[in-house]
Parts: structure tokens; sequence; C-alpha cells
């Protein structure tokens, strides 16, 4: 029986299928130390500076910590939460729940009106 492809067609479908291979794999992840001589302004902190920068909340619960670090990622948001806790100081329970739901801005910044103290901390340091 007589094939109908070619011995050039062959050896280009084999060479094709020998090739994909090596083209299909990842390049080779760069060193860390290629990474930090790329990045020599790269801030390293002491002992003693984590422990100031990290001293106003480290015995918060990690609930509370997560709804500060996702309210952080909207800084717009929590001064207008700020403002509005401190400006409704009394306002609290079902009353801060439904005065939360006309509010436009994020769960966790919402969420973070029910504890204001943290929230003005938040609006005093950024």
């Amino acid at each position: 029986m007589k094939s109908t492809c070619s011995r050039p067609g062959a050896l280009l479908t084999a060479l094709v299928f020998a090739l994909s291979p090596a083209l299909a794999q990842q390049p080779p992840a760069a060193s860390p130390s290629a990474t930090a001589a790329a990045n020599p302004a790269a801030k390293t902190f002491s002992q003693q500076d984590l422990d100031r920068l990290l001293a106003p909340i480290a015995l918060y619960p990690d609930a509370l910590l997560a709804q500060i670090l996702m309210a952080s990622t909207y800084p717009l948001e929590v001064v207008e939460a700020a403002r509005w806790s401190k400006a409704n100081p009394k306002v609290t329970g079902k009353a801060l729940e439904d005065a939360m739901a006309k509010q436009s801005w994020d769960p966790a910044v919402r969420a973070l009106t029910s504890v204001p103290q943290v929230l003005q901390q938040m609006n005093d340091t950024s």
C-alpha cells in the first residue's frame, strides 16, 4: 500500500512534534540574588522598626485584622467612614446597620464603623 504523505512532509511533521515540548516549557525563574541585585532600593526593617509599626495592632483579633487589611485598600472610603463615625457617635446596633446599608463603601469599611476607634486610628495614620 502506497502512503500519500511525502517524505519532506513526514520529516516536517516529526520535527514539529519533536520541538513542541521544548517550545512549551517555561523560561527559568530569576534567581533570588539576581532579583535582589535588580532592586537595590528594597528597604528592610529592623526588629525594632517592625515592633514599632506592628505594636498598635499586635493584639487585635484575626477577624478584625482581616477587615482592617481589606479596608486599607480603600483609603478614601476609610476617611469618609471615619468622618461619618465621628459625626454620628450615638448611632449603634440596628440603626448603624441600616445606615451602613445606604452607604456605597466597601463592606470591610462599613464593618469597621462598628469599631470607630480603629477607623479613626486608620484615618489618623494614613
